[in-house]
């Protein structure tokens, strides 16, 4: 690159997007446009003025790299390579200096890694933090056609999502928080595999109880974990080690775990201390229309047996179903809705005993939470990325932001190899400052006195000292 033809570049760049600006406007009185057709066309022009622009800064600061002494006394200059690079303007190409250390030897482009570019990097963090953005909501298709211009594919974002990995975002805690009961649900989705069987992902979530917002009941204080393939006592070591973490257990008197009575929810009171089961309503009132659904005149009397808490009238109703039912399926289906229904009991009546019970909203939940994404379209995951992907879906619940998150395992080795010096970032800008006023000055459209359009706009910059 010559010597200072930054300026020149940013200048012409500057230049070309006013006429372009002005050419957009002339077609739009002449040949007419829609609101969404000039948006299409201001943001493709945008966008390539920022793209030149990253273009041009890029090689301007590894033109000051290069005439650095302090680069001389450390780094030999090998070449001069071109990078193309998928930015979320598009691609970009820039022309970069590749050295060779003198005190041991190894290789980098220090431009590269002011910029913290890394050496087998195609698309740079931005596009991926929106690849994995779009992905946690809709198909890897769609996300790969919304991140950039560019067309990337499905399994770029598949390996965005490797790279950032299983992510969990970690509250900060000043002091532990002191509350009388503590609520936790959990429920499971069924997720079909490529390989054609179905996996179950768990979703746990803590809360403080519900609190009004907006005109809405929502939890408060709600934190979700995802688990795709643990042990229910991994699992529920895992939710015990977040309260010890997070509250004064002392202070704890009730903890609340609700769900639809499978064994791996039931687990937790095992691991989880002041702890009582609680059944989720809608599980239960499925089993009341199963049982009742050949005599829907019996539906009143379990609810109200339930509602009572009268266990024996609850098998009495249920043995005058067994009774009723003509065909042996269906007493068996009467039976089973029995069964679930008094192995739960202890579940079933808190409800009647207890005023801090609030109940169960976690098929609502894991609907929300998991279902959108990973089951309700026919879908074939794959282990590892329906894992990573329920990871993902809490980490957004929980109000996790990717661009705090540190990407991948390896660290780039070259990672502040040259840092510019104060001095230096001052005499950069006040050059390019001093050069373009210089430029604009001596620009012909400025200097013949005729007002156009081009005229008004450079003659702004001038005087408002923009640049």
């Amino acid at each position: 690159m010559k010597k200072h033809i930054f300026e020149d570049i940013i200048l012409q760049n500057a230049l070309n997007f006013t006429r372009e600006v002005i050419e957009i406007f002339s077609d739009l009185l002449n040949k007419g446009m829609n609101i969404t057709e000039l948006a299409a066309r201001i943001k493709e022009l945008t966008d390539k003025l920022g793209r030149e622009a990253i273009e041009a800064i890029i090689e301007e600061l590894d033109r000051i790299i290069k005439e650095d002494k302090r680069r001389k006394e450390k780094w030999v200059v090998e070449r001069k390579d071109k990078k193309r690079l998928t930015t979320i303007l598009g691609d970009i190409e820039y022309e970069r200096t590749y050295y060779k250390s003198k005190e041991d030897g190894r290789y980098t482009y220090l431009v590269d890694d002011a910029l913290e570019i890394g050496r087998h990097d195609r698309i740079e963090k931005g596009v991926k933090i929106k690849l994995v953005e779009n992905a946690i909501e809709e198909s890897y298709e769609r996300s790969s056609k919304k991140a950039c211009p560019e067309e990337l594919s499905k399994q770029t974002v598949l390996n965005a999502i490797r790279e950032i990995g299983e992510v969990e975002v970690k509250r900060e805690i000043k002091e532990k928080k002191e509350v009388r009961v503590l609520y936790i649900e959990a429920d499971e989705d069924h997720v079909p595999l490529q390989e054609g069987r179905d996996e179950t992902p768990r979703l746990v979530y803590i809360h403080e109880g519900r609190e009004e917002k907006n005109g809405r009941n929502v939890l408060k204080n709600v934190y979700y974990k995802a688990y795709v393939g643990e042990k229910a006592e991994d699992i529920w070591i895992d939710v015990a080690n977040y309260i010890e973490e997070n509250y004064k257990e002392e202070k704890i008197e009730k903890i609340y775990i609700a769900g639809d009575g499978a064994p791996w929810i039931k687990e937790g009171l095992e691991w989880i201390v002041k702890s009582r089961f609680v059944l989720d309503r809608y599980h239960l009132n499925k089993y009341v229309l199963k049982a009742t659904s050949k005599e829907p005149k019996y539906r009143d009397k379990i609810w109200r047996a339930i509602n009572e808490g009268d266990k024996e009238g609850v098998k009495k109703v249920f043995d005058e179903l067994i009774k009723a039912a003509e065909e042996e399926r269906e007493k068996e289906k009467i039976k089973e809705a029995r069964k679930y229904i008094l192995n739960n009991w202890e579940g079933i009546k808190i409800y009647n005993e207890d005023k801090d019970v609030i109940g169960c909203s976690a098929e609502g939940h894991i609907s929300h939470v998991f279902s959108a994404r990973l089951s309700r379209n026919p879908l074939g995951w794959s282990r590892e990325g329906l894992k990573l992907m329920a990871k993902l879906r809490v980490f957004s619940k929980n109000g996790g932001d990717l661009r705090e998150v540190e990407w991948g395992k390896k660290k780039n080795i070259n990672a502040g190899s040259y840092k510019l010096t104060k001095k230096q970032i001052k005499e950069a800008v006040r050059r390019v400052k001093t050069s373009t006023n210089e430029k604009i000055n001596n620009i012909t459209v400025l200097n013949i006195g005729k007002v156009t359009p081009i005229y008004r706009v450079l003659r702004a910059l001038k005087y408002a000292q923009v640049i």
